[in-house]
């Protein structure tokens, strides 16, 4: 007889990561003996060898309910490498709302070594007409300016970069992630906006570096998205697998 309390089991499933939490599992050991006689079989199962002693165990027994820094940590990491590998995930809403929760936000300050984390500020632009911005993440760092961090799907339809060689550009989808962010540096450009921002939100930007969470490791194989990147101001990509490996390598440190 085995018994599995408070564990994690994954499998893979299309590139996606299955996850299954057991609060508490007993496992009984069964013998089949196939014909008894010939309308019937016997089963057998081996139950614990001493009931009222496993009893008195058994009342002892807590689940962990305030894990420690790490182990809960990890946990919370893991729900994220979930949800993005789901069949079901529709939005970046989806993901930017599970990071912006409390218990969460150490992924992203961890991946980009942020003091403090701003969900979903909405910034009016000081010219008139203009559409408001509104980034995933502001995230303040020890100096006290913050920088911009945008999610989009790890799903990434379509090639990452195009064109012939020594003319690879990235692809038009993802060059349009791109240009969304670049909006954002316009916007602190001006300072009549990094005022708006800092009297609003507390949010204080000057000379902005752009994150982009997109995509997954595999789909930028070759070198040749690095040399592209190189040449936009203030722009980072980041896959999916590298921010969870570098918050993952963060914890176990």
């Amino acid at each position: 007889m085995y018994r599995i309390v408070d564990s994690y089991f994954y499998d893979a499933e299309e590139n996606r990561l299955k996850v299954r939490h057991v609060k508490w599992l007993d496992l009984f050991p069964c013998r089949h003996k196939f014909d008894v006689d010939e309308d019937h079989d016997r089963i057998g199962f081996r139950f614990f060898p001493d009931p009222q002693k496993q009893a008195e165990l058994d009342a002892r027994v807590t689940l962990r309910s305030a894990p420690d820094f790490q182990i809960d940590k990890l946990r919370q990491l893991n729900r994220f490498v979930e949800l993005f590998c789901s069949k079901e995930l529709t939005s970046e809403t989806e993901l930017t709302r599970f990071l912006a929760e409390e218990i969460n936000q150490f992924i992203v300050r961890m991946a980009f070594f942020f003091k403090k984390l701003y969900p979903e500020r909405q910034c009016e632009w000081a010219e008139p007409g203009r559409p408001a911005i509104k980034p995933d993440f502001f995230g303040e760092h020890p100096n006290g300016f913050s920088d911009v961090v945008e999610f989009k799907l790890p799903h990434f339809d379509g090639v990452t970069v195009v064109g012939t060689i020594n003319r690879e550009t990235f692809s038009a989808k993802l060059g349009g992630y791109v240009s969304q962010t670049r909006v954002y540096e316009e916007y602190f450009e001006d300072p009549r906006n990094r005022e708006h921002a800092e009297t609003k939100w507390g949010v204080k930007v000057r000379y902005p570096r752009r994150y982009l969470v997109v995509g997954r490791r595999w789909m930028f194989s070759t070198e040749d998205w690095r040399k592209i990147q190189n040449d936009v101001r203030n722009l980072t990509l980041v896959t999916y697998d590298d921010l969870v490996d570098g918050v993952r390598s963060h914890l176990y440190s």
